[in-house]
């Protein structure tokens, strides 16, 4: 049984708002971003990436040092792709998003992290309206979208991240480590399912 197909549609919407604050926790901030935040707030069960939430007054400025050009961690996935060809990169998560018809509302490129996140997010309420309207089969492609799409760009993301963020105390440090925990829960969950014990 895969990660996922056993839960409720409630289950389903709780890890979807919780992606959903991730990426916007792991945004530029904007007119509107903390609105939005203490808004998603209220929707999120996880007490960790609620509690960050909640003490989140973070500046531009701080996104800058910590994303900008030159900052502690790159939010972009191409950055973590050693030899892989970034155009290949690139047309992988383009692809994704088509095929799920994935149009975020984003200033960042399609690999940066809160792009990423928003997408798991999305992938997660997909699934769960999909179950609700008894499409077993819709769920089910959502799902595995879902677990590989986390397992191919989130992970390879967070794995490079974390040496950057372990000791970091900014809401995006605290967050992406959220994220970095998230992605190897399921890709530990995924490969349990298959049956895939690394043997």
């Amino acid at each position: 049984m895969s990660i996922g197909s056993d839960r409720n549609a409630i289950d389903l919407l709780a890890q979807a708002a919780s992606w959903r604050l991730a990426s916007l926790l792991l945004e530029r901030p904007r007119p509107g971003w903390r609105d939005e935040i203490e808004e998603l707030s209220c929707e999120v069960v996880d007490q960790e990436l609620s509690t960050v939430a909640q003490v989140t007054d973070e500046t531009e400025g701080v996104y800058h040092w910590f994303f900008g050009p030159g900052g502690a961690v790159s939010p972009r996935e191409v950055s973590y792709c050693g030899f892989e060809d970034p155009g290949h990169l690139m047309a992988d998560l383009a692809s994704f998003y088509d095929g799920f018809s994935f149009r975020p509302r984003r200033e960042e490129p399609i690999d940066h992290i809160s792009v990423e996140t928003g997408f798991v997010g999305y992938l997660f309420l997909k699934e769960a309206y999909a179950r609700t309207e008894g499409n077993q089969e819709t769920a089910k492609i959502a799902e595995q979208g879902r677990e590989l799409f986390i397992k191919a760009h989130v992970a390879r993301c967070a794995e490079g991240m974390e040496k950057r963020t372990r000791d970091g105390a900014s809401h995006i440090a605290k967050v992406l480590l959220w994220v970095m925990r998230m992605a190897r829960e399921s890709s530990s969950d995924a490969l349990v399912a298959r049956g895939d014990h690394g043997f």
